[in-house]
């Protein structure tokens, strides 16, 4: 994942998936402003140096970048459009649902989103929590191919080890 170069990546649901890939995030040195519907998930975040913030839109204004990885539907639909959601943010300007939420939902929301020139990338994964503790999650990304390869990490030869 690329934004060192962008300020901070946002990262929303740290539950047993999202709290692991946050975590590599933020290991790799990436800045990170996270939130969660819990506090107790971004503690561990926290301590490891992430801003903690307080709703999806106050995340959206200090992240360009913003991931989520949430259980349902229609909490994917309340964090990136609802009242106080990721579309009111000022500085946000792709966002990546790694959820499981059908194309239906990523439609609706990248229809959304795109009325406040927000980029959106569908990009659900697979591989459960062992997956995300190893780093070897496989990710499915739809979207436009600007987007994609602009959040697109380089290749593992080209990573610092």
């Amino acid at each position: 994942m690329t934004g060192s170069s962008h300020g901070a990546i946002g990262f929303i649901g740290l539950g047993a998936m999202g709290s692991r890939m946050a975590r590599h995030l933020r290991d790799d040195g990436h800045e990170l402003a996270v939130y969660d519907a819990r506090r107790e998930p971004m503690l561990p975040l926290i301590e490891r140096g992430a801003q903690a913030c307080s709703s999806p839109r106050a995340v959206a204004d200090v992240a360009a970048t913003v991931l989520v990885s949430l259980p349902a539907p229609d909490v994917v639909r309340t964090v990136a459009c609802g009242e106080d959601g990721l579309v009111h943010g000022r500085g946000i300007r792709t966002f990546v649902d790694l959820s499981t939420t059908g194309a239906s939902v990523a439609e609706e929301v990248a229809a959304a989103l795109a009325g406040a020139d927000i980029a959106h990338l569908d990009a659900p994964v697979s591989g459960g929590v062992a997956g995300a503790d190893a780093r070897t999650l496989t990710i499915m990304a739809s979207g436009p191919q600007d987007v994609f390869t602009a959040v697109r990490p380089p290749p593992l030869s080209t990573q610092k080890k």
